[in-house]
């Protein structure tokens, strides 16, 4: 799939209609840092990927309980540097069964976007230490060891090192396990984007607390490390059940091909300890909600087949720290799915981490100086829409900050020149800034519901 074309069918994609193609539908171009194509994966991972990944600084990191976690630091471009600077730093943190190769396409892109990336992965995965002699087995003594993981590596690995902003990016387990650490411990992110975020786990067609109950009571007869129901070692029934969770055969194949490359990243089968702690953070992340103070962008797959996505809309959709973006077609790899699901996702991503801070939050590294630079850069790149929105947050900020002031010259000046180049640019350009605006002033609506 070419992904979504126009306004139009991105507005009924979002809404779960139809929608029609007419010759007066506002086109889209989604920002050049997208791989626009998946059929163009299979030569992007020889030719951009694996360069990428080769030219990138691997290490370890030993945590306090002597555990070894893999990790991986990418340089944001210099040609997307503002002034020399990054836009931020950015915490992955992945998903069961996922690991730092499988995260290229995504990383290529925040890299072009002007972000340094540290990617680790999760203990009892991929490359991380082992707690279990089979290594299929994904195991965890306690669901508290991945807080503390990330927790730790914040605060000695990327704190120390890390350029600007710091924002956690978290996928499904990894999604998880980052709004944890936010609730627990604010001082590590700025803001977090929590990607289908695990906030209730599908237990086929059981009942959760059941299922808790039962895997509470082989924990207690000794059989913590054993497999649990249905699960066993790596085997093409268990990559079948994945394929199931995206749309796209191509970027299907490309996760076949780094599995191929890297076979430690094989995904395993879940013991009873495993099943057991998850399904008890779940419990305790839907009462810890309330203690979220950190702006955090939750989008949410509404065909997710691992997920209860209506456990994660009645989370998102109520929080007033969270914006909330909702594809009712997307199966669970949101952002390895299908370009259609994929881009504007991303491309929600992307303009998030524009200006993800409140503006009743006091003003920090998006201020309205740094927006300024950031629409200036745009424009230099000829991401005219993305240009023009980040001169409006700029000037939004000015306002906040300065509510009985002229705006600054240069800020009039930036607002008339966007504008200008916005009226000139494609129709792409203008759908993907009507796209852009919309889901500020949505998101705007839900944090300041009495602003007019």
């Amino acid at each position: 799939m070419s992904g979504v074309r126009s306004c139009e069918e991105l507005t009924a994609l979002l809404a779960n209609k139809y929608h029609l193609p007419v010759a007066s539908d506002t086109p889209l171009e989604w920002p050049k840092s997208i791989t626009q194509n998946s059929v163009e994966l299979a030569r992007k991972i020889e030719a951009e990927f694996l360069p990428l990944y080769r030219r990138a600084q691997h290490n370890y990191f030993i945590t306090s309980d002597k555990t070894a976690l893999a990790y991986s630091y990418f340089r944001a471009a210099p040609e997307s540097l503002i002034q020399g600077t990054p836009r931020g730093t950015l915490v992955i943190s992945h998903g069961l069964g996922e690991s730092r190769p499988q995260w290229l396409d995504q990383i290529k892109t925040f890299i072009q976007e002007g972000y340094d990336v540290y990617i680790y992965e999760h203990r009892g995965q991929a490359h991380s230490d082992r707690p279990l002699p089979n290594h299929f087995k994904v195991h965890v003594n306690r669901f508290k060891d991945y807080e503390n993981d990330m927790h730790e590596f914040v605060s000695e690995v990327v704190k120390p090192n890390a350029r600007g902003t710091i924002y956690g990016v978290g996928f499904s387990l990894g999604g998880l396990v980052a709004t944890f650490n936010t609730i627990h411990h604010p001082e590590d992110f700025s803001a977090l984007v929590a990607i289908a975020p695990a906030y209730q786990i599908k237990t086929r067609d059981f009942p959760a607390p059941i299922v808790k109950g039962v895997v509470d009571l082989m924990v207690l007869l000794g059989k913590g490390e054993e497999y649990s129901f249905f699960q066993k070692d790596f085997s093409e029934e268990k990559l079948d059940l994945l394929r199931r969770h995206t749309h796209d055969a191509d970027r299907w194949q490309t996760f076949l091909r780094v599995l191929e490359m890297y076979p430690m990243t094989a995904p395993g089968g879940l013991t009873h300890r495993w099943l057991s702690e998850v399904l008890g953070a779940n419990l305790r992340v839907q009462r810890e909600m309330v203690h979220l103070r950190k702006p955090t962008l939750v989008l949410e797959a509404g065909a997710d087949g691992l997920i209860r996505s209506e456990i994660t809309h009645k989370i998102a959709s109520r929080h007033p720290w969270i914006s909330h973006y909702y594809d009712p077609k997307s199966f669970h790899s949101m952002i390895h799915d299908s370009d259609s699901i994929r881009n504007p996702a991303l491309t929600e991503v992307i303009r998030y981490l524009v200006h993800p801070e409140r503006l009743d939050q006091a003003a920090g590294r998006s201020s309205w100086e740094f927006l300024q630079e950031q629409s200036l850069d745009f424009s230099r790149r000829d991401e005219i829409a993305f240009s023009r929105y980040a001169a409006e947050e700029a000037e939004r900020r000015w306002r906040v900050e300065h509510p009985f002031e002229i705006l600054p010259q240069s800020l009039q000046t930036l607002l008339k020149n966007s504008q200008r180049h916005l009226e000139a640019s494609s129709e792409g350009q203008k759908g993907l800034y009507v796209f852009l605006k919309a889901q500020r002033e949505k998101e705007l609506k839900k944090l300041y519901p009495k602003t007019p």
